[in-house]
């Protein structure tokens, strides 16, 4: 397993102060680029999609709230963050404050549960999908965790589909391991199986491999993009690609799912992880809804 690390997101602008990141600018960005994903057994299926997803620094949630109209965490908007979209099985915090506060605190509430050193965190960004005029999926959210510069932490949040339930892996950047498969996801994959991680934060580019073993390679998927400036001639370009980008991702997986079936894969009900045939040694994990 690979983890790559560097000194943290950087905004596009020419004044660098001494934490890396660029005077006036934004730590929060967009990344534009493909998903990729591969079945090797029992038969080879793969495809690739072009995708974005944004990448939101939880401490300038209210700056970008106040420069772009097209972005809100307090109204709707074009693209909008809802606390309540994510992390749903961690312990809600106090409404009462910013959005980008309480959605932090949410993050790292959950990454305590899952069992993170919280010491030293002071930094949290989320790569994921917003409501996009007022709709919202994602089959999954990524929260890294920063002490100053260094990213220490990954939230994967996993949701599945049609269920539309969610669990949250822990990954630790600085010594990735295993982690046990505890929720499903496929109606054509079932649970046997642990994950491996091999992940480079998001800085001038990012790419997330998610591989599932058990005794060989059964399936890996690819998140890789390249960052872009968050500025309104980049969402418009967006807008005019994805115009709706979750109705875009549900008509992908409802299509490859036909596919597997039509080529036939074998279908697994909805099994929870006290259901699974052989048990891994697990790790703490937010336990998924019925």
């Amino acid at each position: 397993m690979l983890s790559h690390h560097s000194t943290g997101p950087t905004a596009s602008n020419d004044t660098v102060d001494d934490t890396g990141a660029k005077k006036g600018a934004f730590n929060s960005a967009f990344y534009i680029g493909h998903v990729f994903h591969k079945r090797f057994v029992p038969k080879v299926h793969k495809f690739t999609y072009p995708l974005y997803m944004n990448f939101i620094d939880l401490d300038e949630v209210e700056r970008l709230d106040k420069k772009f109209w097209w972005f809100s965490s307090s109204r709707w908007a074009p693209l909008q963050l809802k606390p309540a979209d994510y992390l749903k099985d961690a312990k809600p915090v106090n409404s009462n404050t910013t959005t980008g506060k309480q959605l932090k605190a949410t993050a790292l509430g959950a990454a305590k549960i899952l069992g993170a050193d919280l010491n030293g965190i002071n930094r949290v960004c989320m790569l994921a999908q917003l409501r996009c005029l007022g709709i919202y999926f994602s089959p999954v959210n990524f929260f890294f965790l920063y002490q100053n510069n260094t990213a220490k932490y990954l939230i994967a949040e996993v949701s599945n589909t049609p269920w539309n339930n969610t669990h949250s892996y822990l990954v630790d950047l600085l010594a990735p391991e295993s982690t046990d498969k505890a929720f499903h996801v496929s109606p054509f994959m079932d649970l046997d199986m642990v994950y491996q991680w091999q992940v480079k934060e998001p800085t001038s580019k990012t790419k997330i491999v998610i591989e599932s073993f058990r005794e060989q390679r059964l399936f890996m998927a690819v998140f890789d993009a390249k960052r872009y400036e968050i500025n309104t001639k980049k969402v418009t370009a967006i807008f005019l690609r994805w115009p709706i980008v979750t109705v875009s991702i549900v008509r992908a997986i409802y299509w490859q799912a036909l596919k597997l079936f039509i080529k036939g894969i074998a279908y697994v009900p909805y099994q929870t992880k006290q259901q699974r045939p052989k048990a891994v040694a697990g790790q703490l994990n937010i336990k998924s809804k019925p």
